[in-house]
């Protein structure tokens, strides 16, 4: 059986997804089996170093296979036109890179896909339009969506579970259709990962 260790929105705090990493590589040598680890997007904006975040995850900082998802300010930072982006956070981003974002890490966001499956968990960075099927899903959904994904309480397409970030909450939102781990790192709160089996196994987090 493969342990998924999800990551929620990151947001440039380096020093959290340091500690965090560590934690998981702790509760990962105590398991048997595969590894993966998926991280839903928002690497950048708001926090101090994400220049460092963006170069520790390209540079693969957990010992086992990884999937990073677009969020939607990589979409932001990616967008010719800037001025959305740097209302956002853009320009603590600029100020971490010491001017523009470097050309090889532009390229890394460029590459990253939108949406993650495996069995029973539906990795997206915001969340799905649960009256669409999975195969039908904008990319504008998958990356900025609020609502009707959190106010819906069916099964969501084919059944999955939905693990998300992007809609910052104090502490992770458990629901049977869908795990919301974005906690806010930027605003002072953890950073959240949500350790997965064929069932939701623990909650890690990394805080100040």
């Amino acid at each position: 059986m493969t342990t998924i260790y999800a990551i929620g929105d990151i947001h440039g705090e380096k020093a959290l997804l340091d500690d965090i990493h560590r934690k998981i590589v702790a509760d990962a040598a105590a398991r048997a089996g595969d590894k993966l680890a998926v991280y839903l997007g928002d690497y950048i904006d708001r926090g101090p170093d994400s220049r460092g975040v963006v170069g520790a995850l390209m540079a693969g900082a957990l010992p086992f296979p990884a999937v990073y998802l677009m969020g939607n300010h990589e979409a932001l930072c990616l967008d010719p036109c800037r001025n959305d982006w740097l209302a956002n956070g853009g320009r603590q981003t600029e100020a971490s890179y010491g001017g523009a974002v470097t050309q090889a890490h532009r390229e890394w966001m460029q590459q990253l896909p939108l949406t993650h499956r495996h069995g029973r968990w539906f990795f997206a960075h915001a969340g799905i339009d649960p009256l669409l099927p999975l195969a039908g899903q904008d990319p504008e959904t998958l990356l900025w969506i609020r609502r009707p994904f959190l106010d819906f309480e069916g099964d969501m397409p084919e059944g999955v579970v939905v693990i998300h970030g992007h809609t910052p909450k104090r502490e992770p939102e458990i629901k049977a259709n869908r795990i919301g781990i974005d906690t806010g790192a930027c605003y002072g709160g953890a950073l959240t990962c949500a350790v997965l089996t064929d069932r939701l196994e623990r909650i890690i987090q990394a805080r100040r």
